[in-house]
């Protein structure tokens, strides 16, 4: 039982309060039977269209049952794209290349461990066609080169350059590899198809201290570093940051863990980290569903130096009426405020590294059934013009499709 005057302390001393922000509907997925607009656009957060406008995908229903592609026009309309094939079910963000093709994961694959698909448009964007290009656990069985995909992205993403379309793609397993606790692998187009290759296996070092099983956050830093978390494994087993190093040629890759979660007396930094994200200054930014003083979870900064700094603890105020349970990536915005969502008590928050304080913005109401949608999974998008976007994976309609939304803070 929380005990409400040591939690109100905490929420004093770190600065958390409540903050006046313009929030806004933009689509209520499945509002009528056979959700024909699809439903549950899971960890799939809005990219944009390069036209002013954000392109997104729900993982079920459609006209072929296996979720759709959509557009969120540069006025706010809804616009469905694509039906995609009962196969695809995609989740995850997608990635955009210069000629306005689409990458992205999916779930099932031909084997059932997921995939990797491109979508091509036609001149007017107004037909797309689907194309796998590699299905996971082809080597049988052992599923060494990786099962269950969940993050895919390009050296330049964080910048917002679109991808090439002939470099490298990378991603990361939360299955298979070596030893099946996950991988990182290497997807480089060939004549005639898509050759894969598995940079790094998780759990090569004793009681998996290098990590074990990578979440939803994965992208390049300075020096071609590839960054991201896994939700297990580490010194204390309950997770790490972790950077990968490549040599000259790009044909090894060295792994070193970070952080290593549950390193302060009862995980008050965190464990389970489920999100990481760069500021402007190079630090680390990231997210842990769990830990902390009320044990559901923080909001942390890595130095580029090495040094860690909790910078939240959710559930510090009485009835965790700031949240609780982060499980996307933090957004860094345009002027250094850090913003996300919390899924347990679902919120759309926002912290001031400057001044160190923290605000909410939204507070979802937890019945799945709420008009303005319940359980944001997915990290959020920030237009031109500073508005977030984001979408919540249930919720709505009556139906539960989820919902997009656009907030101003």
């Amino acid at each position: 039982m929380r005990i409400a005057y040591l939690a109100l302390a905490a929420a004093m001393l770190s600065g958390a309060q409540a903050s006046a922000a313009t929030f806004t509907t933009l689509h209520k997925f499945c509002s009528k039977v056979p959700c024909e607009d699809g439903a549950g656009p899971l960890e799939s957060p809005l990219i944009s269209d390069g036209a002013g406008g954000f392109y997104g995908t729900t993982q079920n229903f459609g006209g072929q049952n296996g979720g759709t592609l959509y557009l969120i026009a540069a006025d706010g309309k809804f616009k469905k794209l694509f039906d995609f094939p009962a196969i695809a079910s995609p989740r995850g963000p997608l990635l955009r290349d210069t000629s306005d093709n689409l990458y992205g994961i999916e779930s099932n694959g031909n084997s059932g461990s997921g995939g990797i698909f491109r979508l091509h448009p036609n001149a007017k964007r107004t037909k797309w066609s689907f194309e796998q290009i590699y299905s996971f656990c082809a080597e049988g069985g052992n599923c060494a080169d990786g099962n269950v995909p969940v993050e895919l992205t390009y050296e330049g993403a964080a910048s917002g350059v679109p991808y090439d379309g002939i470099s490298p793609l990378y991603g990361s397993t939360q299955f298979g590899g070596t030893s099946g606790n996950g991988a990182i692998f290497q997807l480089t187009p060939k004549r005639g198809g898509w050759g894969e290759k598995v940079v790094y296996s998780f759990c090569a070092q004793t009681n998996c201290a290098d990590g074990q099983w990578p979440a939803y956050a994965l992208f390049f830093g300075a020096g071609a570093k590839l960054y991201g978390v896994t939700t297990a494994g580490g010194t204390a087993g309950l997770g790490t940051v972790f950077a990968l190093t490549p040599n000259a040629k790009r044909s090894k890759w060295t792994e070193a863990v970070v952080y290593s979660f549950c390193a302060q007396e009862s995980c008050t930094d965190g464990n389970q980290p489920s999100g990481l994200t760069m500021d402007g200054n190079g630090n680390l930014v990231g997210t842990a569903s769990a830990g902390g003083d009320a044990q559901l979870g923080t909001l942390f900064r890595i130095t580029p130096g090495g040094q860690f700094t909790r910078l939240y603890s959710f559930c510090a105020q009485p009835n965790c009426a700031d949240g609780s349970g982060p499980l996307a990536s933090p957004t860094v915005g345009a002027d250094g405020t850090i913003y996300g969502v919390t899924s347990l008590d679902p919120r759309v928050y926002a912290f001031n590294p400057q001044s160190s304080t923290y605000s909410v913005l939204h507070t979802f109401c937890t019945d799945q059934k709420c008009s303005d949608g319940f359980e944001p999974l997915s990290p959020l998008t920030q237009d031109a013009g500073g508005r977030l976007l984001g979408t919540t994976a249930f919720g709505g309609t009556k139906h539960s499709g989820g919902t997009v939304f656009a907030l101003v803070p």
